[in-house]
């Protein structure tokens, strides 16, 4: 019988990661079950990364698995067993679980969509069809049951036990070498990229279009003497515009969604910290953060622009307030010299209510009508450096022909 298990909300802020749990969950699996239980590789969701919920990156996990029938209720209290040992219970965290037994559920698939760029209720989420356990987590478990991948990119995570020692940007410069362009976001600048910050298990996490390169990547690493405790192949939604391909989109702004608009630039400063300010035609506020670099110099110089804007919407000082994540430039409207209606030559104006005369044919005239230019040689698209891009937005170097077609039992994937 088909089962698809969904996680979500293990961690805190002070250790912990789902995406572990996930790892051990998918350890017992085999052990009890062999890796012929896996219909594919288990899944890393990335959703709505706006929501005030979130740890972290918002990320929940599910496994797609194929048990003996009578084995179901078994496989759910593994699940919750491993949960319960293995989640941060503190802070806001609420974990929870989701599964679904067969064909998934269409309100789950729904689900999925609303929270890619939504925020989605509890009640929602037990009404989707499938079964639940926990608290606000299963909303992020229920719409990882609910994932579906048309495009899809893969992200090897490997664990520790022990203290995580500094990777050096030149071994990751060099790895970079050999697999780029099937593994990217690996360094911004002489920044680590694959390497996280916090206190939770992970050692570091490589992102690529294929497993072979990630597995390659990681013998490189192994070779270098980056030795994890274990290892993992997600397949993910990240980096292929999940969230604008299969999102949910409202005309109206709601606090908390993710949100497109298009308008032209009225008003564009900088504010308190260099954070940039601006206002668009249409009464929207945004907010770029002067760390996303050329998205934030960009728009500073494009008063005038025709742009659409991408981000989150968030409350601030009794308004909802645009914090931009990419932006693409279409134009910009350029004011033209008026000219006469008779001969086209350039007019001369004669002083303040005096009017106007032609310098070609002499033609006076009370007044001048102006005149609009739309430039579109200034066309272009505004992403944040690497290492300020959110999770789901789509590099440049990733192609958009994403393969989707490796199974668990073509590679190995867990280690």
């Amino acid at each position: 019988m088909r089962v698809v298990v969904g996680i979500d909300d293990t961690d805190s802020h002070g250790g912990g990661c789902t995406t572990y749990v996930g790892y051990v969950l998918a350890k017992e699996i085999i052990r009890r079950w062999g890796p012929q239980a896996f219909r594919d590789f288990p899944r890393l969701v990335r959703l709505n990364p706006n929501v005030p919920f979130k740890t972290r990156g918002n990320a929940a996990v599910a496994l797609d698995l194929d048990v003996p029938g009578g084995d179901v209720e078994e496989v759910w209290r593994l699940v919750l067993d491993v949960v319960g040992q293995h989640a941060r219970w503190e802070g806001k965290t609420y974990p929870g679980v989701a599964m679904a037994m067969g064909d998934v559920p269409e309100r789950a698939r729904i689900l999925y969509r609303m929270a890619l760029t939504q925020l989605v209720s509890v009640n929602a989420a037990d009404r989707a069809g499938v079964r639940t356990w926990g608290g606000r987590g299963r909303v992020g478990a229920v719409a990882a049951v609910g994932a579906v991948f048309p495009k899809s990119t893969f992200e090897l995570l490997a664990y520790r036990d022990g203290e995580r020692l500094p990777i050096p940007p030149r071994l990751v410069k060099t790895m970079e070498a050999l697999t780029f362009p099937f593994t990217f976001h690996n360094l911004d600048r002489g920044r680590v990229l694959i390497e996280p910050r916090g206190p939770d298990p992970v050692y570091y996490g490589i992102r690529g279009l294929t497993p072979h390169h990630l597995i390659y990547a990681l013998r490189l690493m192994e070779m270098w003497g980056f030795r994890p405790s274990g290892w993992v192949i997600y397949r993910t939604n990240q980096a292929t515009d999940a969230h604008l391909e299969l999102g949910v989109f409202f005309e109206e702004p709601h606090p908390y969604s993710f949100y497109h608009t298009r308008g032209i630039v009225t008003e564009a400063r900088r504010i308190k910290a260099r954070h940039l300010m601006g206002r668009l035609d249409n009464g929207v506020t945004f907010i770029v953060y002067r760390h996303l670099g050329k998205l934030a110099s960009e728009l500073e110089r494009c008063v005038g622009c025709d742009v659409v804007l991408y981000g989150g919407l968030k409350p601030r000082r009794g308004g909802l307030y645009l914090y931009v994540e990419r932006a693409y430039i279409l134009g910009r409207y350029v004011r033209a010299k008026a000219r006469c209606p008779y001969c086209g030559g350039a007019l001369e104006s004669l002083g303040r209510g005096k009017g106007w005369a032609c310098r070609r044919c002499g033609t006076m005239l009370h007044t001048a009508e102006a005149r609009w230019l739309y430039d579109v040689s200034i066309r272009t698209a505004l992403l944040p450096r690497p290492g300020e891009r959110r999770h789901l937005l789509k590099p440049p170097e990733v192609d958009p022909a994403l393969p989707n077609f490796f199974a668990p039992r073509d590679v190995e994937w867990i280690g």
